[in-house]
């Protein structure tokens, strides 16, 4: 079972420790000093922010901690000196705390890794604008023309224990693949000696990425285009390996040197690959339209012999839907879409903080899930579906609990005491609780769905739940349509 106390020391260590000291500094003398507003005020105050308004947080934060107010200025003043590369450093070390310490989950001693990017809302301001850009066009050719800057996130998630191995955040044109192979780079101690399945969609199939992984020893399931390698894939009728030779030219733009001279080396990529066609009926709540039947192409390296095409189908459909909902808990439960400025240094920070802050409510989720799994037969008769446990309570109770938050603040305060053991075993049994039922093979109307007004949810996310909509003139309402 997951030990949320030594996760939490794990934190606690990590908050503490010279090595994120320097990661924070913007200057030389940055958080030297002893002031009013310390180092972990200013990580503790980013991750665990959950007010509208830097006034109210300021107000809460330091209520619970039974801290003396500070002014908006001075804090404003402590968070813009916050460096954003502390946050990915505390993330990557939480991550490989956790897999050193704890007991986390696998399937056939694999671990079940997904990345998948989003684009996220940015304040506008012309510092954001010209280092991010956004959406152009014909008539928006370059960044100072850009209407509402925009970022590309990407995150590294080991989908069985809700934990985030890596993030970056970057331009907005930037493409998803190079991310990828940042985590990969940034993972690999961590992940060295384990072994892992990589779950990918269908943009980050290409041949440097499947060589990669056969370098690593690494495993993979990749959605494929339709027109990745056709003339190879139109052989397979269902499940079958390909071989796809390399020449001088297709060796010449692979873009890792590794990777081309594992190419030359092997003079061919073998792919398993699987055709799957499936079915399924969207409804918007009142109308149920005809089925929708989708063909889709899977490349894997995984052998048949130990993971057959259903498994794989389920494994790619049930688990990478886990990455998805990472990015709805973090934009939606977490508000990771809210800024209270307009600075880039406080603008990143506030993202990487939520990111950093799904991981500790990762913790108190899994830790949920198997205390509900050994009381089982006491709590719950038989339901027509599964139920888990409510993410969206999990992340409002930690950020508006103040005995938890300065638990945080001062950990080592209880080291002596029983009551940091029993408090958090009563939060996780409180989570255990509070389920919501999983309804598998629910879809819903993604484009061409008509509404009458523009929804008011501040924190969109891209995708199946709230798609781009657009006016329409010759009639009344709007339509929700493809980008």
């Amino acid at each position: 079972m997951i030990d949320i106390k030594r996760a939490l020391e794990a934190l606690d260590w990590l908050l503490s420790s010279p090595d994120t000291a320097s990661a924070a500094r913007t200057t030389i003398r940055g958080f030297t000093q002893s002031r009013k507003i310390s180092l972990r005020d200013v990580l503790l105050f980013y991750v665990f922010r959950s007010a509208e308004t830097t006034n109210k947080d300021m107000a809460l934060y330091f209520s619970k901690l039974e801290k003396p107010n500070v002014s908006k200025q001075a804090m404003f003043k402590a968070l813009n000196k916050l460096n954003p590369d502390v946050f990915p450093f505390i993330i990557h070390s939480f991550a490989k705390e956790f897999y050193m310490h704890q007991e986390y989950h696998t399937l056939d001693d694999y671990l079940i890794l997904a990345c998948d990017g989003s684009v996220l809302d940015l304040p506008n301001s012309s510092e954001l604008r010209g280092y991010y850009g956004g959406v152009t066009n014909m008539y928006i050719k370059d960044n100072s023309q850009v209407k509402k800057p925009q970022a590309k996130c990407s995150i590294l998630v080991d989908v069985l224990n809700h934990v985030i191995l890596d993030s970056v955040i970057a331009p907005y044109k930037t493409s998803e693949l190079p991310m990828l192979f940042e985590h990969l780079k940034n993972c690999e101690e961590v992940l060295q000696g384990k072994k892992i399945i990589l779950l990918c969609d269908r943009y980050y199939g290409s041949a440097d990425l499947f060589l990669y992984n056969a370098l690593k020893d690494y495993k993979f399931i990749v959605r494929g285009k339709t027109n990745f390698y056709k003339e190879y894939v139109n052989s397979i009728e269902r499940d079958g390996i390909i071989e796809v030779p390399f020449n001088r030219a297709w060796i010449k733009r692979l873009k890792y040197e590794d990777n081309r001279a594992y190419a030359e080396r092997v003079g061919a990529l073998s792919l398993r690959v699987i055709r799957n066609t499936y079915e399924y009926t969207l409804t918007d709540g009142k109308t149920t339209t005809p089925p929708t039947v989708t063909d889709s192409i899977y490349f894997t390296n995984l052998e048949s012999n130990s993971f057959s095409t259903e498994r794989i189908l389920e494994l790619y459909h049930v688990q990478r839907w886990d990455n998805e909902t990472v990015y709805f808990d973090i934009k939606n439960h977490l508000e990771a879409e809210r800024f209270n400025s307009t600075k880039y240094n406080i603008v990143i920070n506030e993202i990487y903080g939520k990111i950093l802050c799904f991981s500790v409510c990762g913790l108190f989720y899994e830790a949920a899930c198997e205390d509900s799994k050994e009381n089982s037969h006491i709590r719950e008769p038989s339901n027509k579906y599964e139920y888990i446990p409510n993410m969206k309570n999990i992340t409002d109770t930690l950020r508006a609990e103040h005995r938890f938050l300065k638990l945080l603040s001062d950990f080592k305060m209880y080291e002596r005491e029983i009551m940091p053991a029993e408090y958090l075993s009563s939060l996780v049994r409180d989570f255990a609780k509070t389920k919501v039922p999983v309804r598998p093979g629910r879809h819903y109307r993604r484009w061409g769905r008509w509404m009458t007004w523009i929804p008011t949810a501040k924190f969109r996310v891209d995708g199946r739940r709230n798609p781009p909509i657009k006016k329409l003139y010759n009639g009344p309402g709007y339509l929700t349509t493809q980008r």
